[in-house]
């Protein structure tokens, strides 16, 4: 650690002298007085000495010119990260500790580095004075190769500070291709860090490679262990009376299942009866993934680590192998199947009389999708249809229940790509939201909630579980959101939550299929809080609910895996023996993989878009201002959905300055302005689609 003797003969005497003066500062001047005549120092040397002895955090400047020693300092655990600038940092997000490394401690030191540090805390910012590199953790990166003579190096894509020597040679055929390595170390006194190549992914833009590199980039095997394949393999797909009299028998009950029709794998089913007494009974049936993915084995072990199933453009990575997810758990038609169910018992005003929550076995009777379910309800032709009706009725009534308690009405938008036989995009749609989809959606929401007020409210103090946590807005983050909505002419009140609600959900209602006011939704959620996974319950704002869960979705999520092995434990012997922090640690982990995930599938169709865009060079069209900044114009084409960046070096026709307050450009000889939600024609300048990028040409006249 930087201790005074680290120091230089000269810089320990002034430091020394420091440390005597217990009150109050010293200056250049008066500290020079205090120096034996034989250090041979003048009052310029110990002036710059201070300056030194204060950029390394040892001693504190409270006025301009007047020192004294620093405050005691801390010693922390933690991580490096890299900002967008490429500066390196100290975090530690549990003790909320952020502090600059500075360039004479850099050395050596690679992002994801953990890290032992001395920190100064001032009033303003923390000063790391001291580091030492405690563990390098093996890691994974994805870039490509660079390979002349007898020398292979790897340059990372993104967020990587150097180029890395790999460990032996590469055909120089790979020159220039994609590639994953796993980064070894960074030996003493070497100019570069040392890694080994793990896969050559392919020549950079096609579909399979950047695809792949996708994945890897953020985290995610598209294979899966040979352990945790054998185990998928071993399972039957019949089972045994034993295990069957230990379910509520569901197969006699008309199941159906309503999904995409695109979907392969199904993890939940809906059940519907009239009983006798003219009561309805509802199921809600999710697939019993926890019957096959027995804690600790390698399947369970698999399905952590990748903590969520990601769907990129073109394709679905799993959590689970394809026996699983396409197999034994999806609830596929006609074939009898395990589940977990939560089965409501209804009155005739569709009022709640009874709720039972345990194992069962179903037979789903018949496959809808979502198009084909809301024909029914719309038209009343077809089989199934009048039973469809009433259960999108019954979910309309429960969604209405919802919103008068103040739920929030997100719409979100979901781009869909349309590819030919070799994987190219050929269009790109908004997938279209249907009552069908609601009715579903408002089912599962029930489910989740019942699940999580069962556990929450069972003994007291509560038992731990996993819950679906949604923070309220941060009160600045709220009062900037109602600022940008008055500049869009669409005020909204926010003076208290009961009105916020309501404002916010009617300023929805305006705004929806409107592409040019789109961007106020985006804005909206990005105002929000991150709903997260946490073992300590708290209320999930943006649905209303005071307990919430994910229990639904079990193939796809390992929380809701999880929620259903607790729930098991829970139900037949009342607690169970998971530790607090072991469930915390699954929640954090979770949490951090499901953010992997959007980011990977976000990049994905951003590589998607940028290829699309290419085929439609040369055309005119019509699009939507939907950000602007000082160096551009952030524009989405109506027809096509693509956002790309107009350049202000490129708008010819004036030069333009940025006016933050009103998040517009303006020209400053016309006048002119462009403004969030403006119409503007553009045509594509060029894209990239190994970086992901679409630039526009803005056409003024």
């Amino acid at each position: 650690m930087v201790q005074s003797n680290k120091l230089s003969f000269a810089e320990r005497i002034v430091y020394a002298i420091l440390e005597d003066n217990v009150k109050g500062t010293l200056n250049a001047q008066r500290l020079h007085s205090r120096i034996p005549r034989d250090a041979k120092l003048n009052k310029e040397q110990v002036y710059k000495i201070l300056l030194v002895l204060y950029n390394k955090g040892m001693v504190d400047q409270p006025s301009k010119g007047n020192f004294s020693i620093a405050k005691p300092t801390e010693t922390i655990e933690g991580i490096v990260d890299l900002t967008r600038r490429g500066d390196f940092v100290f975090k530690n997000d549990e003790a909320d500790i952020f502090a600059y490394i500075p360039e004479s401690l850099q050395r050596g030191l690679l992002p994801l580095d953990e890290v032992e540090v001395i920190i100064k805390k001032s009033r303003t910012k923390n000063h790391v004075v001291d580091l030492r590199l405690k563990q390098r953790k093996p890691r994974r990166l994805v870039g490509h190769l660079d390979v002349f003579r007898n020398h292979s190096f790897f340059i990372p894509s993104r967020d990587f500070p150097v180029d890395i020597k790999l460990n032996h040679s590469v055909d120089e055929e790979f020159d220039g291709f994609k590639a994953v390595i796993e980064l070894i170390d960074w030996p003493k006194g070497k100019k570069n860090p040392v890694g080994k190549l793990v896969q050559v992914l392919g020549p950079p833009g096609e579909t399979e490679t950047e695809m792949h590199s996708i994945a890897s980039e953020f985290g995610f095997e598209l294979s899966f262990p040979e352990e945790a394949e054998n185990e998928a393999a071993a399972f039957s797909d019949q089972f045994t009376n034993t295990e069957i009299n230990l379910r509520r028998d569901f197969r006699n009950i008309l199941c159906i299942t309503i999904d995409p029709a695109d979907a392969k794998d199904f993890d939940d089913a809906i059940s519907y009866q009239k009983l006798e007494n003219g009561h309805i009974e509802i199921g809600v049936h999710i697939a019993d993934v926890s019957h096959y993915v027995i804690e600790n084995s390698a399947l369970d072990h698999e399905a952590i680590k990748r903590g969520t199933s990601v769907y990129l453009a073109d394709r679905t990575i799993p959590m689970l192998p394809e026996k699983l997810s396409n197999g034994l758990c999806s609830l596929n038609p006609n074939v009898d199947r395990l589940s977990f169910s939560v089965v409501y018992t209804l009155d005739t005003d569709y009022k709640i009389k009874d709720t039972w929550i345990g194992k069962g076995i179903i037979h789903s009777k018949r496959r809808f999708s979502y198009e084909e379910a809301q024909e029914r309800i719309i038209s009343g032709q077809g089989d199934l249809q009048a039973e469809l009706k009433e259960l999108n009725k019954i979910a309309q009534h429960y969604e209405k229940i919802r919103f008068q308690r103040g739920a929030l009405r997100f719409e979100s938008k979901e781009i869909r790509f349309k590819l030919d036989n070799q994987g190219n995009p050929i269009e790109a749609t908004v997938r279209d939201r249907f009552e069908a989809h609601k009715l579903i959606e408002t089912y599962m929401l029930m489910a989740n909630q019942s699940v999580a007020e069962f556990v929450r409210l069972k003994e007291k103090p509560p038992i731990p579980f996993i819950y679906r946590s949604h923070d309220a807005p941060a009160p600045d983050r709220l009062m900037e959101f109602a600022k940008f909505c008055d500049l869009m002419g669409y005020p909204i009140q926010i003076e208290n939550e009961n009105v916020m609600r309501k404002s916010f959900n009617d300023l929805m209602a305006k705004i929806e299929g409107d592409p040019s006011l789109e961007i106020l939704q985006q804005m909206a959620i990005r105002t929000m809080a991150k709903a997260i996974y946490t073992s300590d319950k708290t209320s999930h704002f943006g649905l209303a609910f005071h307990y919430y869960t994910h229990f639904t979705s079990p193939i796809r999520r390992y929380p809701d895996l999880l929620a259903h092995r607790l729930l098991q434990h829970i139900l037949t012997e009342g607690n169970h023996t998971m530790p607090h922090a072991q469930i915390d640690a699954i929640a954090k982990h979770s949490s951090n993989m499901e953010q992997k995930a959007v980011e990977a599938e976000r990049a994905s169709s951003k590589h998607m878009m940028a290829r699309l865009m290419e085929q439609h060079k040369g055309e005119i069209l019509e699009a939507v201002i939907t950000g602007v900044t000082e160096w551009g114009i952030y524009a989405t084409v109506i027809k096509y959905h693509g956002e790309g960046l107009i350049r202000v070096s490129d708008i010819k026709s004036d030069k333009f300055q940025f006016i933050e307050s009103e998040k517009k450009l303006m020209g400053i000889r016309t006048r002119k302005s462009f403004h969030l939600g403006d119409r503007v024609w553009v045509k594509v300048k060029q894209t990239d689609a190994v970086k992901r990028i679409i630039d526009f040409y803005l056409i003024e006249n």
